[in-house]
């Protein structure tokens, strides 16, 4: 792993990227200049894990403009809580904006973007491997910023890739998203407790409990594909015993 990530972070695309990102930080002073240069917003939607996001350019500079101070703000009314991490970081409702004197937000968003590309690039041979690849680094996020365990655990439901890998992990089915939120909030605790013996999202995110999770995930994923794969060689026994029949 550690040399194919060194690898994938030594290519030519992925070096010129970031050092034009490094070069052009410093002059990052609205959102138009953020959405109007297409190397600069697939840094910055790639840290926060949002690269589908790359065309909705309006949408994205509407997160960016809005930030989060206003509770009305785009950011915080979205379930997504990817964007919310974004417009904090880039929040130009304020000014200057933190970005410009928060000084380890640059290398930060780098580090994200190279680990965000490199699952994504994994991810087009395993979407299952890319998100097992992004899990501890998202969960210990959640667990170090949420402000009470009630809060971390929402936020986990409302972030997709956390919220699908631990959800799958505990055996919940699909139907699950189906319930409210808050009755969500309430089961998925229960059976965390039950299955990893603790409900606390930071001790989730210790090595050994999250190593589980991934595992679980994982496995679980692997025997669904198989059933699935079985199921689909069964079908084409029972239909290529059935005899054609010749017209005449």
């Amino acid at each position: 792993m550690a040399t194919q990530k060194a690898a994938f972070g030594a290519n030519y695309q992925t070096q010129s990227d970031t050092q034009y990102f490094r070069n052009t930080y410093p002059r990052l002073d609205t959102p138009e200049d953020i959405v109007s240069d297409r190397r600069i917003l697939r840094v910055v939607l790639g840290a926060y894990g949002l690269s589908e996001d790359i065309d909705n350019r309006h949408f994205i500079k509407t997160v960016l403009t809005e930030g989060v101070t206003d509770r009305s703000a785009l950011a915080n009314k979205l379930s997504d809580r990817r964007y919310r991490s974004l417009a904090r970081d880039f929040d130009f409702s304020i000014f200057p904006p933190p970005h410009k004197s928060s000084a380890g937000l640059l290398d930060k968003t780098i580090t994200a973007f190279l680990a965000q590309s490199f699952e994504t690039a994994i991810g087009e041979t395993s979407s299952d491997m890319r998100l097992a690849l992004g899990f501890k680094r998202a969960l210990s996020n959640v667990a170090q910023t949420a402000g009470s365990n009630s809060t971390a655990w929402f936020q986990v439901l409302a972030t997709p890739p956390l919220r699908e890998v631990i959800q799958t992990a505990l055996g919940l089915p699909s139907a699950f998203a189906k319930l409210d939120i808050d009755a969500q909030h309430d089961r998925i605790m229960d059976k965390a407790k039950r299955v990893f013996g603790t409900d606390l999202v930071s001790d989730l995110a210790d090595e050994d409990r999250s190593d589980d999770i991934i595992r679980r995930f994982l496995v679980t994923q692997q025997a669904a594909s198989t059933v699935q794969y079985s199921s689909m060689q069964t079908a084409l026994l029972l239909l290529s015993a059935i005899p054609s029949r010749n017209p005449r």
